[in-house]
């Protein structure tokens, strides 16, 4: 009897502990969304009893409305790096979407991997290799033996890949097929239920079809004041409705990315994912990381204040209405934690900015770069080149071009970093041994820039814009810079045990993969800088 009564009561500690742990932890990214715009937009989104997108967090969850991001270069792989380790980018290595790589000479892309294959078409492959530390998803594979699933999906490969850490699955979209693939780092064969997805026409139902605007042109926060200075990608005109292409071609998948059919398709993958795989079914908790992308595509081209990129939100809102829906009808939204971010914010157009009165200015600043390596070619009298590289923020000298001129690199960099000083659209030009010597600053900016260094990949000389300053003319609207408005995101928890709250202290992104590991009494990844956040772990 004795035995019987531990063995029941080591039964009924064990399912209080699964009780007191989510069955699902689905992690939302969505690309440069700002802090402020579901705030902003917020009249737009569903709000039914069993249907709410972003009210569900904004209504029903616990808010952080003061969330910044701690690095200088605030670009898609170093915030989702981020938000996967817990950690600034001097910790976790991605300092940039590309870098240059000194010891192999080569331009470096995040999540590169020559050594991997691309399994479902042919292209260039990925993997988190470049990552230098964990992430909570794989702290959740230890903590739970392996036994997690862990999964990733976006239309990035960078925003799928780093999030689902070394142990999980990741998938991404290939916009020359609109195929979801992946590669040989997870699989040894393209699996066959992704086949079978990417053949089961859904790609080709948006032949033909419209984006048209979800309510009258009136009742939108955003006008069409800055439709003049939008650069419409390849296929798109100015203002609605967006037609697309009638015949399948690269040019037809492309164009899926920038419309609200391309968050469509990445919810499908992941709806299909949850069904094949069980996830949150079992008493181990899964983890699931979204990162819908088309936001960031839609913000570069048609600018965060145009129509375009308001209605997108409120069709994404709509979306994961439908989304969390299904997640309550499959799981229990009692069952599963929801966390939704940004891996970066974004600024208006700067001719847009200029037109209504602030300082928005684009700048050429390769362009200079160039002319000032031959103004000091010329200075110097070297035979080649003094700049190796630029892949900005970062510029990368010819070390062994200065050393063969026998001149010394220090002298070079300082010398390459006053002139860029007085290049328009330049706050500031450190160089590496500045930014080394410096160890904490009481410069917000400055601080933002040691965090981002990372010695073995970062430049020998560091660029920070001005305010409203884009650095060359790429896209209409971008970001990328340390100031609050590319910072700011929000970082907003549902689902679960959780009750409402807003909490306007100043937070970072770093602090949801230290979270989520204190939920789960599980380690923290390696080389996090984060804090717990304790309205949730509690």
């Amino acid at each position: 009897m004795k035995k019987l009564l531990a063995t029941l009561s080591l039964i009924l500690s064990s399912q209080l502990v699964y009780a007191e742990q989510p069955k699902l932890i689905v992690q939302l990214t969505v690309d440069q969304l700002r802090g402020d715009l579901l705030h902003r937009y917020q009249d737009h989104f569903v709000n039914q009893r069993n249907r709410k997108g972003f009210n569900r967090f904004l209504e029903q969850g616990v808010t952080y409305d003061n969330t910044h991001y701690r690095h200088a270069s605030t670009l898609t792989a170093v915030g989702h790096a981020t938000l996967a380790t817990g950690a600034v980018p001097s910790q976790h290595g991605i300092i940039a979407n590309d870098w240059y790589d000194v010891s192999n000479n080569q331009h470096m892309y995040c999540v590169a991997d020559a050594n991997s294959t691309l399994l479902g078409d042919e292209g260039k492959s990925a993997s988190p290799v470049n990552l230098m530390a964990s992430t909570f998803s794989d702290q959740l594979h230890l903590g739970t033996n392996g036994k997690a699933k862990i999964y990733s999906v976006s239309i990035k490969d960078r925003g799928a890949v780093l999030t689902g850490g070394r142990f999980g699955k990741s998938f991404w979209y290939n916009k020359s097929t609109g195929n979801f693939v992946t590669s040989d780092y997870y699989y040894k064969e393209l699996p066959e239920w992704v086949t079978e997805f990417n053949e089961s026409g859904l790609k080709d139902s948006y032949l033909g079809k419209e984006w048209k605007l979800s309510k009258d042109e009136g009742q939108y926060h955003n006008g069409t004041k800055n439709r003049i200075f939008q650069i419409p990608p390849r296929g798109f005109q100015k203002g609605f409705p967006h037609s697309i292409a009638k015949l399948t071609s690269k040019d037809y998948y492309n164009m899926l990315s920038f419309t609200p059919f391309g968050d469509e398709m990445t919810m499908e993958f992941a709806k299909k994912l949850i069904e094949l795989h069980q996830l949150g079914e079992d008493n181990v908790t899964d983890y699931l990381s979204i990162s819908f992308s088309v936001n960031d595509y839609i913000g570069h081209t048609f600018g965060p204040n145009s129509l375009e990129a308001e209605d997108n939100l409120i069709k994404l809102d709509s979306l994961l209405a439908e989304f969390f829906y299904y997640l309550d009808k499959r799981i229990g939204l009692d069952n599963v934690l929801l966390v939704i971010s940004a891996d970066h914010g974004v600024d208006a157009i700067p001719e847009y900015k200029k037109s209504i009165g602030f300082a928005g200015f684009r700048g050429a600043i390769p362009d200079a770069v160039q002319k000032i390596d031959a103004q000091l070619k010329e200075q110097y009298k070297t035979e080649s080149s003094l700049v190796r590289a630029i892949e900005l923020p970062n510029v990368y000298l010819n070390h062994e071009v200065i050393k063969a001129a026998k001149l010394d690199v220090e002298t070079i960099r300082k010398a390459f970093s006053a002139e860029l000083m007085k290049v328009p659209g330049v706050a500031k030009a450190l160089t590496r041994t500045e930014i080394s010597a410096i160890k904490a600053s009481q410069d917000p900016v400055i601080s933002k820039v040691i965090n981002n260094f990372v010695d073995s990949r970062s430049g020998d000389i560091t660029i920070v814009q001005n305010t409203s300053t884009m650095v060359a003319n790429y896209s209409a609207a971008t970001h990328g810079s340390p100031y609050l408005y590319d910072t700011h995101v929000p970082m907003y928890f549902a689902g679960w045990n959780l009750k409402p709250q807003r909490i306007t202290r100043l937070t970072s992104p770093e602090d949801i993969a230290v979270t989520l590991s204190a939920v789960m009494n599980i380690g923290y990844p390696d080389r996090a800088t984060g804090s717990v956040l304790e309205e949730v772990a509690k």
